[in-house]
């Protein structure tokens, strides 16, 4: 039996899922969420979340559980640092991606007025200053690409693919890594997804 992917193209959830199975080239299929308006994804999962995978049958959901499943499967090549407090570290990076800063992005989404605009951008630059020291003189979080750096991706990858804004360009470092991201993923534009 296949692995099945419940997938909505632009989920930054989704997009990181995919760039995990891509490294790890694990073999899948799509069903595209949107398409059904969910039909097919509730009617495997009695849910809407995605990402979401039926692997041999058994409903998967939630990114971080996926890359954990994965990562257990397959665990060549690795998405975690070797050390141990660096995966710990990478882990709660993955975390903050998820929720800190899913959050910031997606107050661009729920702003209504002028007002909440401004305070996204508020809001989202206190993390992009810090990403930008974060990033400062290293290419990726723990020396090659892991979740930690995937996850982050995922976040910024979503306000030029789904929000269509950009990140400011003063923030080099953060640029430099997501120029970087694009690169070993083989995105060929900052507007196309994974």
């Amino acid at each position: 039996m296949a692995n099945r992917l419940f997938n909505s193209k632009n989920s930054m959830f989704c997009e990181k899922l995919r760039v995990v199975l891509a490294m790890k080239k694990v073999p899948y299929d799509v069903v595209d969420v949107r398409a059904d308006e969910r039909k097919s994804l509730i009617a495997f999962s009695n849910q809407r979340k995605g990402p979401t995978m039926d692997i041999d049958g058994q409903c998967i959901q939630d990114s971080t559980i996926l890359a954990k499943y994965w990562e257990e499967k397959v665990p060549e090549p690795t998405i975690y640092p070797d050390n141990p407090s660096d995966k710990g570290l990478c882990l709660m990076l993955e975390d903050w991606a998820d929720e800190d800063l899913n959050g910031a992005v997606m107050s661009f989404r729920r702003a209504k007025t002028d007002e909440d605009l401004q305070q996204a951008e508020k809001d989202l630059a206190v993390h992009l200053e810090n990403l930008d020291l974060l990033y400062s003189g290293r290419d990726f979080l723990f020396g090659r690409m892991t979740l930690a750096d995937i996850s982050i991706y995922a976040q910024l990858h979503y306000l030029y693919t789904s929000l269509d804004r950009e990140i400011d360009g003063k923030y080099t470092h953060v640029h430099a890594f997501m120029a970087r991201m694009l690169k070993e993923l083989g995105v060929p534009s900052i507007k196309e997804v994974a």
